[in-house]
């Protein structure tokens, strides 16, 4: 009976863990689709990577106050030189490379077709996970990850064009995939917020360094009062950004949670409609409700499939 209670007591651990990781996941989305919004209605031209560096360290700075705010820069101290190198590789890989090739593609190609191409993540990191974290999908997620890729392609239709903007933002969606797989590996033994710090402030500083090497420190001091406001607002939708989802990540698989972020397509879509004299197109409608489906058979469906053994059941 102890045994029965014992399976029984954790395996309503991992469902409540499962659950708390798919909130945080819509949060994330939520987050992500304002700033989306936020993209389209603040159109200022800033050099790609002088926007990443005066981010990217805006955020780093403020995960730092967040850590000595609330006395958890003690954390540091008891890293061992195995966490430190991985979470500097974090800073490398999600902080600092991808973000410069991210801006620099949507110089070239435009934020909306950037951000259909980024959409791709899930399925990036839906890989990764079944080959290096043994994560195994099932029947829902396979019939939502198709709704998704039809939303996205009805967002910002795919064309055969495949220039340097195109592969300059695909080669940033797969380094933030393996940054997926490389928090998943350390955030059990590490906190999230000390993941983001080390994202933020190693991506910063790197990027400040790039900035100096390649001569545009001069563009970064010359940025005007327009330009620091867009930075500082980004900045904090992107840290909030970053906060909620590797939370996400601690409590769900990362297949499901970069699969659960596409819905932030649906809330920028909306945002635009709401806030926006510009109406949304029919192809925009058909994009909110093959992605909102997408989510409906990913959340209130898979019990129903479960049951019906028609569920391969996710690594745990």
């Amino acid at each position: 009976m102890a045994i029965l209670l014992s399976i029984k007591s954790k395996k309503m651990k991992n469902i409540n863990r499962m659950h708390k990781g798919i909130i945080l996941a819509f949060v994330t989305s939520v987050i992500s689709g304002v700033a989306i919004f936020y993209s389209k209605i603040s159109v200022v031209k800033i050099d790609p990577l002088i926007l990443a560096t005066a981010r990217n360290s805006y955020v780093g700075i403020i995960f730092l106050l967040f850590f000595l705010l609330t006395g958890s820069i003690k954390q540091l101290f008891k890293l061992s030189k195995r966490e430190l190198i991985i979470l500097s590789i974090i800073g490398v890989v999600g902080g600092s490379v991808p973000f410069y090739l991210f801006f620099s593609g949507v110089k070239l190609i435009g934020a909306q077709s950037a951000n259909m191409i980024h959409k791709s993540l899930f399925i990036w990191v839906a890989i990764l996970g079944i080959v290096t974290l043994k994560e195994k999908v099932n029947i829902s997620y396979i019939l939502a990850g198709i709704l998704v890729c039809i939303g996205t392609y009805f967002f910002a239709p795919f064309t055969l064009k495949f220039g340097k903007g195109e592969q300059l933002i695909l080669i940033a969606t797969i380094f933030w995939a393996i940054e997926n797989v490389l928090v998943k590996k350390i955030l059990s033994k590490t906190s999230s917020e000390l993941i983001g710090l080390f994202r933020m402030t190693v991506g910063g500083v790197i990027l400040v360094m790039v900035t100096l090497l390649s001569g545009k420190g001069k563009l970064l001091v010359e940025l005007n009062l327009v330009q620091w406001k867009t930075i500082f607002i980004g900045g904090s939708i992107l840290f909030f950004y970053v906060f909620t989802w590797y939370k996400a990540l601690k409590y769900a698989p990362i297949s499901l949670v970069s699969l659960i972020l596409t819905f932030s397509l649906v809330v920028g879509s909306i945002l635009s409609g709401s806030f926006t004299r510009i109406p949304l197109l029919k192809n925009d409608w058909y994009s909110v409700i093959c992605i909102t489906v997408a989510m409906g058979v990913l959340i209130l469906i898979a019990p129903l499939i479960k049951k019906s053994r028609l569920f391969i059941r996710p690594h745990e």
